[in-house]
C-alpha cells in the first residue's frame, strides 16, 4: 500500500535500479508519473536494461504526453512500447523485473500515475526470489497479447490519432465535471447532457436507436395494456395457469431483473391477480394513490418490486406514471434531480416520493420535447446500457 514508509513508486524505482529486463502492463498511464519514474527509467536503459511497456487506451484516460515521452525513449534505447488494440478493456497492473540471480513481480491495483504510484490507496503483492516461474508467466502472457494483437507496437501516427480522440473525450469530461459541480453546488437542473444523449440516440439507426425504440415500445405498451386487462379479468383456472401469462406480461417490459424473480412472484398468483384487478379498476388516480394501491398488494409478494410496480402503472398510463428503476433514477440524477434511492425498493420508496418522481420525470420529458414518459424511459435505458457496454 502507498504510505509514508514505502510506496508503489519506491518499489518500482528499486526494480529499475537493479533490473536487466523490465516489463510493465497497466490499464492507463499519465504524465504525473514522470517525475517519479523518468530519471530512474532512463538511467536503467542507459546502462543497458531492456524493457517492454504495454499501456491501455480504454476510456481515453491515458495521457498522450506520457506516450510521446515513452515512445521517444523506445527510439533511443532497447525498449518497446505497446498500446492496447481491441475492444476488450485492457486492465492489468503488473511490474516485473529480472536480474541474473532473481526475479521480482508486483501485481495489484496501481496504474502508471502519480496517484497509483504514490498518492492513492492502492494494494499490491510483491513476489521476489530466485524462482523465475512467475516472471516467465508474465513474460509469456505479454508475448501472447502481442501474438493475438491485443496489443500492438506504438507508432507516432497511432499516438497522434489517439491524442486527437483523447482531446475530445477530455473536453467532455471537463465539461461534465463543471456541470456536475454546478448542479451539486447550486441545486439547479441542467438537461444539456440528456439532450446530447438524445441527439445521439436519434442518430443511431440500430435497434437501440430512438426510431426503432419508438416502434418497439409503442407495440409493447399496447400489448401490455391488453395483457393487464386479461389478467384483471377472472377466468377459471387463472391461478393455476399464472406463470405463462405473467411471463407474457413481463416480456413486454424493459426493466431488468423481472425474469429472475418470476418464480417467486408465481408463488402468490392470487395476490398478484387481485392487485392487477384492483388497479385496472381505478383509472386516473394520482401517482401517489396508484402507487399506494399496488404497494399494499405487493408488500406481501416476494419478488414484486418497485420496477414491476411502476412498469404496470406505466403500461396503464404512460403520460401519468413513470417507470422507476436504477436506470431511470440515474438518468434523472444526470439532469440534477436527485434525492431518490439508487436501488428503489418497497422499503425505501413511498407514494409521496413516487409522486415527486413522476412530476420531475414529466418536467424533463416536456423540456426534451418527448411525447410521453415511454420515450423518456427509452432514453434513460439507452444512456445506462451504452455506458455499461463501455466498462
Amino acid at each position: 500500500m502507498n504510505g509514508e514508509q514505502r510506496t508503489h513508486g519506491d518499489a518500482v524505482v528499486n526494480l529499475l535500479r537493479r533490473a536487466h529486463h523490465f516489463e510493465c502492463m497497466v490499464a492507463f498511464a499519465k504524465g504525473s508519473a514522470l517525475p517519479e519514474l523518468l530519471a530512474p527509467l532512463e538511467q536503467a536503459l542507459n546502462r543497458g536494461m531492456t524493457a517492454r511497456f504495454a499501456i491501455g487506451l480504454s476510456f481515453h484516460l491515458t495521457e498522450p504526453g506520457l506516450l510521446r515521452k515513452l515512445f521517444d525513449l523506445s527510439k533511443r534505447y532497447a525498449m518497446q512500447l505497446y498500446l492496447s488494440n481491441d475492444d476488450a478493456t485492457f486492465h492489468p497492473k503488473i511490474y516485473a523485473a529480472r536480474t541474473p540471480k532473481r526475479c521480482t513481480v508486483i501485481v495489484g491495483s496501481a496504474n502508471l500515475t502519480a496517484g497509483g504510484l504514490c498518492d492513492n490507496h492502492e494494494a499490491s503483492v510483491l513476489i521476489d526470489g530466485q524462482d523465475t516461474t512467475l516472471f516467465s508467466e508474465v513474460h509469456a502472457h505479454f508475448d501472447a497479447l502481442i501474438a493475438e494483437r491485443s496489443i500492438v507496437l506504438a507508432t507516432r501516427k497511432r499516438i497522434e490519432d489517439y491524442a486527437a480522440e483523447f482531446a475530445i473525450h477530455d473536453a467532455w469530461r471537463k465539461m461534465a465535471k463543471r456541470r456536475a459541480d454546478r448542479v451539486s453546488r447550486d441545486d439547479v437542473q441542467d438537461l444539456a447532457v440528456l439532450a446530447d444523449k438524445l441527439a445521439e440516440m436519434k442518430r443511431d439507426d440500430t435497434r437501440d436507436g430512438f426510431a426503432a425504440q419508438q416502434v418497439l415500445r409503442k407495440a409493447n405498451l399496447q400489448q401490455a395494456r391488453r395483457q393487464i386487462q386479461s389478467l384483471a379479468t377472472p377466468v377459471k383456472g387463472g391461478a393455476r395457469n399464472f406463470l405463462p401469462r405473467y411471463e407474457a406480461l413481463i416480456d413486454l417490459f424493459h426493466s431488468g431483473g423481472l425474469h429472475r424473480a418470476k418464480t417467486r412472484v408465481a408463488r402468490e398468483p392470487g395476490r398478484f391477480l387481485a392487485a392487477v384487478a384492483d388497479i385496472a379498476a381505478r383509472p386516473r388516480l394520482a401517482p401517489a394513490e396508484a402507487f399506494g394501491v399496488l404497494h399494499a398488494h405487493f408488500e406481501n409478494i416476494t419478488g414484486a418490486g418497485i420496477n414491476l410496480l411502476t412498469e404496470i402503472l406505466h403500461a396503464l398510463d404512460n403520460k401519468r406514471y413513470a417507470v422507476m428503476n436504477q436506470n431511470a433514477v440515474t438518468g434523472l440524477a444526470v439532469a440534477g434531480f436527485d434525492g431518490y434511492p439508487q436501488h428503489p425498493t418497497k422499503g425505501n420508496v413511498d407514494g409521496e416520493l413516487y409522486e415527486r418522481y413522476c412530476h420531475q420525470a414529466r418536467s424533463v420529458q416536456r423540456e426534451l420535447g418527448l411525447a410521453n414518459l415511454t420515450e423518456l424511459d427509452a432514453l434513460f435505458n439507452y444512456m445506462y446500457w451504452q455506458d455499461e457496454s463501455e466498462v
